[in-house]
Parts: structure tokens; C-alpha cells; sequence
């Protein structure tokens, strides 16, 4: 389905380091829906938290930059954390090893392997965890910490991977396939192959079990359960943007800066530029507020229709993902090496400086402990 361009085009320069990195029920009634299949009710299970990829989720999080612990691995920290319903926290490292750990910061187990892990992990409903590699290697590893299965793609997978309720395991490739494996043995089930890489656009899954994708071919996919092309929307530019499912529409944004509005039918409700490149994906608020950041250091607020509400401004850009908290606080790191809590209103709560860039998204646990990953090969916990 060809998109009419609404926006403007500008000039800007190519901005990929970020985008190798790289959510909830939202009860408004412009973005609302349901929780299904791998939602939780206590962990953050998969990146931006459920199928829907709002980054929403239904915990307080934390009221003051009061750093817990921080733990150090042997390589920077591009992956964004996931928790598991007991509590371990899962992340991926650059040195290859994938390390769980418990809530007071100690590692449990570290899984390795031979290559750079970028993309955040998944953990399914049997706590079996999921994650892709930079040589195109699949993993399923059991909650011990020991290998289950793995799975050779044609390429690097920094996709981050979600299963559904049929214990379908959904992730895209830099092949262009968007893959759906059998989560008990890793049997390909089907694979849907776009015309351009998949970088960082990981899949987020309707209640319908429609599967929507982005990809650097300039469009946004939606595939059916059984691996069929149901349509496919036209963007301004490269798709590294995860979608996030609202009621009745799909949110992604290309690497221009533009935020898209899709309809389910796969028509445009509205788009709207942001006035520079991003390389962030949007989050949802309960309200129908969008939030994303910019490679200008924003962190932005559109309103349901489209508008802007408001600006925050950081010391640099920004490629993460926001998280909404259930007092619709928004959470996300910069390159300026800042964590920072945002009010609703666009003022701050309050900030945390690390130090170094921070590409890593924010998860929150039921406790209000909020992880964070950093460059500076360390693990951050925030909270009481």
C-alpha cells in the first residue's frame, strides 16, 4: 500500500551506529488494548514489555535516582534488559555472553556464545530465554542457564524476539525474513522475506495474531499468523522502529522522523514529523501520548491526533525506547549518559548521570526497580 508523502524531505546525515541496538496495556481510548499470550503480570518479559510493544507498563517506577547496584560484564551493553516472574534480570552483552541476574545483583549464570549480542532477550511463558546474534545464530536457553536449541539464520539478528499463545517465536533478520520458530525445538515454521534488511524493528504481534514488522525496504509489513502477507504500508525512509499496537492502529516511525498512524486495514489515520532523523521507537501512554526520542536529544510528546504536545530536551540523542510508567512517568537514557524521568507534563522528576552513552531501554519490575544497560559495561539498577 503506497504512502502519500505528508511530510517535508530534508537532508540529514546517516545516523546507524544507534540503530544496531536496539510493552503493556494501555487503557485510553485511542491507543487501548488488551494484555494477552507472553503479558505479564509481574516480570518484563520482552522488550517494551508484551506483544503489543507499548512500553507501558502497570508499575510505579522509581520516585528518585537512588542507585541500588550496578554490576559489571566484559562488554558493552547495547541489549535492553527483560525480567523474568521470579525476578532474574536477563541481558545481552558485547562480549557474547548472555547474563542472568538476581534482583540484588548478583549473576546467577552467564550463557556464551562467539559473537556480539546487540538485541534485548525474550523470556517465554517456560522461562526458556530467547536472543539473537551478530553471526546470525538463534538461541533458546533453558532457565538454568543451559542450551535448549538454536537456529541458523542467513544473517545478523539484533531483532529482538517475542512468542505468541501458540508458542510461535517471532524475530527478524538482516536477511530481510521475519522467522517464526517453533519455540519447543526451533523447527522453522515459515519465514517472510521483505526486499530490504531487518535491522532493529522486532515484531510485535495484534490480538488477531497478525504480526507487524518494520524493514529497511521502506515499508511497514503485516503478516498473517501463517507467514502470508496481509499488506504492507510505504514509508519516507528506512524502518528501524519496533511498531507498537494501540486499539485500531499500529504506531512506527522511519528514520526521517517520521511517526506514522496506520489504521489495521493498513491505511494511513495521520502522520506526523518530528523536524529531525530517530532511530528510537515510539511508546504508548494510557492517555494515547506518544513518546520517542531524536537524534537531536529530544524526548517528544504527540498527542493522539497527531499534534505536538511537548519537547524535554537532553545533552544528546536519543536511539532508545521510552517506558511509561502506570503514573505516566516516562524513562529513557540518552547518549549524554543521563537516566531520566520525565512527568507527564514534560518536566522533570528527576535524572541519574552514569557517565557514558546509554543505547539500552529501560524495564521496570512490579518492585520499581528500574535496569538499565550502559556502554560502560555495567548494569544498572535504580530504586528502593
Amino acid at each position: 500500500m503506497k504512502m502519500k508523502h505528508l511530510f517535508s524531505h530534508r537532508n540529514n546525515p546517516v545516523f546507524y551506529l544507534a540503530s544496531a541496538v536496539i510493552a503493556l496495556v494501555v487503557a485510553g481510548t485511542f491507543f487501548s488494548s488488551p494484555i494477552y499470550a507472553q503479558d505479564a503480570t509481574s516480570g518484563f518479559p520482552v522488550h517494551r514489555y508484551n506483544l503489543q510493544r507499548t512500553g507501558q507498563v502497570p508499575f510505579a517506577g522509581p520516585s528518585a535516582d537512588d542507585l541500588k547496584w550496578a554490576i559489571s560484564g566484559a562488554g558493552e551493553i547495547w541489549s535492553s534488559p527483560v525480567v523474568g516472574q521470579d525476578g532474574t534480570v536477563y541481558i545481552g552483552v558485547t562480549d557474547g555472553n548472555l547474563l542472568a541476574v538476581n534482583p540484588k545483583g548478583k549473576v546467577i549464570w552467564a550463557f556464551k556464545i562467539a559473537e556480539e549480542i546487540f538485541g534485548a532477550p525474550a523470556v517465554g511463558p517456560d522461562n526458556v530465554i530467547y536472543f539473537g546474534s551478530a553471526d546470525g545464530r538463534f538461541y533458546a536457553v533453558k532457565p538454568d542457564g543451559k542450551l535448549k536449541w538454536k537456529f541458523q539464520a542467513k544473517d545478523a539478528i539484533h531483532s529482538s524476539p517475542c512468542i505468541d499463545s501458540k508458542g510461535i517465536v517471532y524475530f527478524g533478520s538482516y536477511d530481510g525474513k521475519l522467522y517464526a520458530l517453533r519455540s519447543s525445538d526451533g523447527k522453522i515454521q515459515w519465514g517472510y522475506q521483505t526486499d530490504g534488511p531487518i535491522m532493529t524493528s522486532s515484531p510485535a504481534i495484534g490480538a488477531d495474531g497478525t504480526v507487524y514488522i518494520g524493514s529497511w525496504d521502506k515499508h511497514l509489513y503485516a503478516v498473517s499468523p501463517g507467514g502470508a502477507l496481509k499488506w504492507k504500508l510505504e514509508t519516507e525512509n528506512k524502518v528501524d522502529s519496533t511498531p507498537a499496537i494501540g486499539d485500531n492502529v499500529i504506531c512506527i516511525s522511519d528514520v526521517n522522523g517520521k511517526i506514522y498512524a496506520v489504521n489495521m486495514d493498513g491505511t494511513l489515520k495521520w502522520g506526523f514529523d518530528l523536524g529531525c532523523r530517530s532511530h528510537s521507537s515510539p511508546a504508548l501512554a494510557k492517555d494515547g501520548t506518544i513518546y520517542i526520542g531524536t537524534q537531536d536529544g529530544d524526548l517528544c510528546a504527540i498527542k493522539k491526533d497527531g499534534g505536538l504536545k511537548w519537547k524535554f530536551k537532553t545533552g544528546k540523542s536519543i536511539t532508545a525506547v521510552p517506558t511509561v510508567d502506570a503514573n505516566g512517568v516516562v524513562y529513557v537514557g540518552s547518549w549524554d549518559g543521563k537516566v531520566y524521568a520525565v512527568n507527564s507534563d514534560g518536566s522533570l522528576k528527576w535524572s541519574a548521570t552514569v557517565g557514558e552513552a546509554l543505547l539500552s531501554s529501560p524495564a521496570i519490575d512490579s518492585k520499581g526497580v528500574l535496569y538499565i544497560g550502559c556502554v560502560d559495561w555495567r548494569l544498572y539498577a535504580f530504586g528502593q
